[in-house]
């Protein structure tokens, strides 16, 4: 029984599959699989997977397109690792990746998920951080993904446990609604050193379907905001957190007065709020 799980879907993805792939095979942490999903592909991304040579590695293939919940999906099905730990099929995952962030999980039962900065690949290298610590990404999860989905560890049993899968009815935003939803049972964490290398090009989901996305993650927001306060206009609060035009600030601040009421005064919480008021 391996000690991780990581799970990479690929659609049409030859072009940089093979480092994706090497760069999980090559983690200080050995005792992983490595379950590559191919989605349908009609490129050489099979080729590509036909040509592994490592026991570690299990194969699903899709006949025909399914998207990448329903293929995570599949994937954490047949999943028998401890932690499940998730990589696109561009990205490329930095050696020591799954040894911080397992070793994370371990210090804390409490926190399910760990993810982590992203540094882009190619261009200047910029860095991108997310918040860390319970609270502040309670608060982010607010407005937004409080994780880079490619960087996150996840705890199998607290997703079992509580029958925790992606909605593909979210399309672009199925990560988003599944953390929601594990907040519900436990925390979450980030760690601030970039242990991910994320590609930037023009073919990614993100790029292309912005508008599909920045929808769905509204939708998502104003279902989490109502939960911490029914009384706030949960869209005007949200467009003030998620630097959106035409929200109101008077919202916001109610809606940061509600979550304090729920989980008490957090600094952070409160410098987080202060950027997005005075942005």
């Amino acid at each position: 029984m391996p000690l991780v799980s990581v799970l990479l879907a690929a659609h049409n993805d030859a072009r940089f599959l093979r480092e994706a792939i090497d760069s999980v095979l090559r983690q200080t942490l050995a005792d992983l699989e490595l379950i590559v999903v191919d989605d349908g592909s009609t490129d050489d991304t099979a080729a590509v997977i036909d040509g592994l040579d490592d026991r570690r590695v299990v194969v699903i293939r899709n006949e025909t397109q399914l998207g990448l919940a329903a293929s995570l999906n599949r994937a954490l099905d047949q999943a028998a690792g401890d932690y499940v730990a998730r990589l696109d099929a561009d990205d490329v995952a930095v050696p020591e990746r799954l040894a911080r962030q397992v070793d994370r999980l371990r210090r804390e039962p409490r926190v399910a998920a760990v993810g982590s900065a992203v540094t882009d690949l190619g261009g200047v290298g910029r860095t991108h951080v997310m918040p860390a610590g319970a609270f502040p990404l309670r608060w982010h999860a607010l407005f937004s993904s409080p994780f880079f989905h490619p960087t996150v560890v996840v705890d199998r049993e607290t997703l079992d446990a509580h029958g925790l899968r992606y909605d593909p009815a979210y399309e672009e935003s199925e990560d988003y609604d599944l953390w929601t939803r594990l907040f519900t049972f436990a925390n979450g964490d980030n760690l601030r050193e970039p242990l991910v290398l994320k590609r930037v090009h023009p073919g990614q989901a993100s790029l292309r379907r912005r508008e599909v996305q920045e929808s769905f993650q509204l939708h998502v927001a104003v279902r989490e905001i109502a939960r911490v306060s029914a009384d706030v206009d949960a869209e005007a609060a949200w467009r003030v957190g998620a630097r959106k035009p035409g929200g109101s600030r008077t919202e916001f601040v109610r809606l940061l007065r509600a979550f304090e009421r729920v989980h008490g005064r957090n600094w952070d919480v409160r410098r987080a709020a202060l950027r997005a008021l005075v942005a």
